[in-house]
């Protein structure tokens, strides 16, 4: 390219040179030539190096990074996650030696082992080389550390209208952004005014948007985000798969075991059911069998026996017994005796009708009537000693007083009761109600062991819960 002054013309036309890789200025064979490098990246070179000779299983994934870089979404920003060992570096190498058709892509794969400033050095020049040899231009003199990152961000729009220009989409691919690599500047150095641009992010589980970043940047919008599956080996697969088959197979089992209990549990729980039905059954006629008008006659019978047959038995063996010391003091023992018996009627009686069939003593024997026949006799015995002195005091009592009273009135004594009469018959009156009490208490203890033994019968026999209709007779006088 030249250009020169035409004759007796003093302005000389401008040239632009803007986009020439060389330029040729003079006349008169005198000529200046300039030319600026041509850039070309070598930086595939450092991706082949790590990019695996096969990529197996990642078919799903490519899929996605194709359609994500050649699809017209709202999406700028494609962000995986991933966890260490996972095959990020794998991926994404292999995408960026194999991009899509239509597809420019820039990438940067950040090294473990360098500080902060190391990388983001690195990042700006292996990325603004591969900028600049998208737009066919020169590198940028005289860049210093406070220049770098505009020219940087200025060469993003510029390689994006230029690929733009050829049909193509630029793609940005930077990977190794984690918490162990110190990458946390390098956020501030990806666009944020991406007009037909996409940027493919590969960074760690735990890594997280630096606080540094643009509160409009588009990263920390980005609604596209994935977390990578662990690549496995063909090892790694077989023994996940004998382990998933072992689980499956426990489960199998497990399954089986649970089953097995519940049936186990149902068959247990319909027998269970089955015998209190059965058990309710047989109490419901064991009760039936009780409480029949002739169960009820037979107990009454069985008590009315027992205390009229012991009743008299007594009156008789007093009355032989007290007659031969005197005869009055025998008719009040005999008579205390017989208010006993009433007494024990009374306690006895209601109780074994209560009982019906249940009450089976047999009235001869006094053992199968009283929980402690000795304890019982000997009270019993107590109780007729008592009776014989109180009997005989009284018999003195009213022989002496009725002689006196006899004196006094001159033979008519005997006609109107006097004072000490009143208080004699009252104390034979006392005498005679704790006789009637003596025979209760007996009565009530010679019960309670048959009540006892009938709740125990019903209770192993199994019956329903019994209601207040239902429930079994309790011991008198609780």
């Amino acid at each position: 390219m030249g250009g020169k002054g035409q004759p007796g013309d003093s302005r000389s036309r401008g040239v632009d040179a803007r986009d020439a890789r060389g330029v040729q200025i003079g006349d008169n064979n005198v000529q200046h030539n300039n030319y600026g490098p041509v850039v070309r990246s070598a930086y595939l070179a450092e991706v082949r190096r790590i990019a695996p000779a096969e990529l197996l299983d990642r078919e799903p994934q490519l899929a996605r990074l194709a359609a994500f870089c050649t699809g017209d979404g709202p999406d700028t920003y494609l962000w995986w996650k991933a966890f260490p060992g996972s095959g990020m570096t794998a991926l994404l190498s292999w995408f960026v030696l194999h991009p899509p058709p239509g597809v420019r892509v820039v990438s940067c794969f950040v090294p473990a082992g360098r500080t902060e400033r190391e990388n983001r050095d690195a990042f700006i020049d292996v990325v603004l080389e591969q900028l600049v040899e998208l737009t066919g231009g020169s590198m940028p003199g005289h860049l210093t550390r406070s220049t770098r990152r505009a020219h940087l961000l200025g060469r993003y729009a510029d390689a994006s209208e230029a690929c733009a220009c050829r049909g193509e989409r630029l793609v940005l691919v930077v990977d190794g952004l984690d918490d162990r690599r110190n990458t946390s500047s390098l956020a501030t150095l990806l666009p944020d005014h991406l007009v037909g641009m996409r940027v493919v992010l590969g960074t760690g589980f735990s890594w997280r948007i630096p606080d540094d970043l643009p509160p409009r940047h588009p990263l920390r919008e980005a609604s596209t985000s994935a977390l990578l599956s662990r690549f496995l080996d063909e090892a790694e697969k077989a023994q996940q798969e004998a382990t998933a088959a072992r689980r499956e197979a426990e489960k199998a089992q497990q399954q089986e075991a649970t089953a097995a209990r519940r049936e186990a549990e149902r068959q247990r729980a319909e027998d269970d059911r089955r015998r209190a039905q059965l058990r309710a059954d047989q109490w419901r006629s064991a009760e039936a069998a009780r409480t029949t008008p002739a169960a009820w006659a037979a107990a009454v019978w069985r008590a009315l026996v027992f205390v009229a047959g012991w009743t008299s038995a007594l009156v008789l063996l007093v009355f032989v017994a007290a007659s031969l010391y005197d005869l009055r003091v025998a008719g009040i023992l005999s008579a205390q005796i017989v208010v006993g018996g009433l007494g024990a009627m009374l306690g006895l009686v209601p109780a074994a009708y209560r009982l019906g069939a249940a009450y089976g003593a047999a009235p001869r024997s006094p053992a199968a009537w009283l929980a402690s026949p000795r304890a019982m006799m000997v009270w019993v015995s107590v109780a007729l000693a008592g009776g014989f002195f109180a009997g005989a005091g009284a018999a003195d009592y009213l022989d002496a007083r009725h002689a006196r009273l006899l004196e006094r009135s001159l033979g008519m004594g005997g006609t109107v009761p006097s004072f000490e009469e009143a208080v004699a018959f009252i104390f034979l009156v006392l005498i005679a109600f704790g006789c009637g009490a003596v025979g209760l208490h007996i009565a009530r203890k010679s019960v309670g062991p048959w009540q006892e033994r009938h709740r125990a019968q019903v209770d192993a026999e199994g019956h329903p819960p019994l209601t207040a209709e239902r429930r079994p007779p309790r011991r008198p006088g609780r």
